[in-house]
């Protein structure tokens, strides 16, 4: 693990991604558990100094405990998606959007707990490593 650490997600830019996405897409506004928002970035960070301080990691982390935690009233996982990729965009990590159903289908696999946060990350760095 280097000893720099990447350009963590504020709870001001997760707020940003999920207005952005109800704003696109529509949906109910609202944080359902403000402590849960707090608790998944956390998480992230979490997943970068106590993990394996890999990028792909803390982006799934993201991903998923945004997701999981259904921490808004609506777009939890267009958020959480946003989220990820704007981190791994904001560390320098090339983001192209041919990727689009592969990473919804990640998403969803997420949600439906057929896979978990390793699985998520091991599929970004397939996709963007």
């Amino acid at each position: 693990m280097s000893d720099e650490h990447p350009e963590f997600l504020s709870r001001e830019i997760v707020d940003a991604l999920h207005a952005r996405s109800l704003k696109l897409f529509g949906g109910l506004q609202g944080v359902r558990d403000s402590g849960l928002v707090d608790s998944a970035l956390a998480s992230a960070e979490n997943a970068w100094f106590y993990g394996s301080g890999d990028v792909f990691d803390v982006a799934a982390a993201y991903a998923f405990h945004l997701s999981q935690a259904q921490v808004f009233f609506d777009g939890n996982k267009r958020a959480a998606v946003a989220a990820a990729l704007v981190f791994l965009s904001g560390n320098g990590i090339a983001i192209v959007n041919k990727y689009d159903d592969e990473i919804y289908d990640g998403l969803i696999a997420i949600a439906e707990h057929r896979i978990g946060k390793a699985e998520l990350a091991a599929l970004f760095r397939r996709l963007f490593g």
